[in-house]
């Protein structure tokens, strides 16, 4: 029987077959790949260790942007404008001058907050409930909060609410969302640019401890292409290794990340209740956790196909 009626790929030989065939070669190099790494669990675990670490830095970096971005779109609004009326102001002017500064097309809302509604949500920050109760006067004036139409139009719209009557100052918090957004863009492009070089990192760990497997198993390698192995059978036990490699690594990297995740989640989670806020960490997503493991193994195949290929071209396979 020739070698091409044993593969099942000839004249004579049904598909199925074939097809099975081919299952099981590697369904075997899968398994025999997977048993080569148990047999060696310090090397095996060590290597795992090192690209759980060499993934887990861009990961981290990820879920700071995406929950630095979720700040910035659940957290109150920063873009807004701060009106301090002037002490003579009453409630009847407040409210008329409230109402006129809703019909301005820059603006989408104005939100009035009374002397009384301003000390008490103060002395709740502050925990002073009982010595603001104490106090004969409000020292607060009436304070409007303006949300504009768009961030863009802040400056502007400051400068001509500072002009109205009975307007003492205006505070815009556009420095905040600035500092903000200035923040997660570069988070953004550090994590980008962390991400392509540890992904280079991961192959060549990869690539560097499959080239070590083919120089022990050098005399057996040859052996095999005396005797007619093709270039592929040889192959594939060490490309399923560096897929069993990277997957390892990514799910090690994933298990790292949730780790550190619970162990900030409790501080954070006081710090937001500094701020009146029930913000927590986002872990990553279903699909981005798939794509780490899944990445992660591809990155494995890559580095073992790189360091195979180039060994087995020198015994010109």
């Amino acid at each position: 029987m020739t070698a091409r009626s044993r593969t099942g790929s000839g004249p004579g030989v049904r598909w199925p077959g074939g097809l099975r065939a081919w299952g099981r070669r590697h369904a075997f190099s899968l398994l025999s790949s997977l048993g080569t790494l148990v047999r060696q669990p310090i090397a095996s675990a060590m290597t795992v260790m090192v690209l759980a670490v060499a993934l887990c830095l861009p990961a981290g970096l990820w879920v700071t942007l995406d929950n630095a971005t979720h700040v910035g779109q659940d957290w109150e609004r920063l873009d807004t404008l701060s009106i301090f009326l002037e002490d003579g102001v009453d409630e009847r002017q407040a409210m008329r001058l409230s109402s006129r500064l809703s019909t301005w097309d820059e603006i989408t809302a104005v939100d009035p907050i009374s002397p009384s509604e301003g000390l008490a949500e103060l002395a709740g920050q502050m925990g002073m409930d009982d010595a603001v109760a104490a106090m004969e006067d409000n020292p607060l004036p009436w304070v409007l909060e303006v949300t504009p139409l768009t961030a863009t139009m802040l400056p502007e719209l400051a400068e001509r609410l500072g002009r109205e009557e009975g307007v003492e100052s205006v505070i815009v918090d556009l420095q905040w969302l600035e500092r903000l957004a200035a923040m997660v863009e570069v988070i953004r492009k550090l994590t980008l640019l962390l991400a392509v070089l540890f992904a280079a990192a991961v192959a060549f760990v990869v690539g560097n401890t499959i080239r070590m497997d083919i120089h022990n198993r050098r005399e057996e390698i040859e052996v095999m292409a005396l005797v007619g192995a093709t270039g592929g059978f040889i192959r594939r036990p060490f490309l399923y290794s560096g897929l069993w490699y990277g997957l390892a690594g990514g799910l090690l990297a994933w298990v790292l990340v949730r780790l550190g995740l619970a162990i900030l989640a409790g501080p954070v989670e006081a710090l937001g209740g500094t701020y009146d806020s029930e913000f927590g960490l986002r872990p990553l997503s279903g699909q981005l956790s798939l794509a780490l493991v899944l990445g992660s193994g591809a990155l494995g195949v890559i580095g073992s196909w790189l360091a195979v290929d180039r060994h087995l071209r020198r015994i010109h396979l």
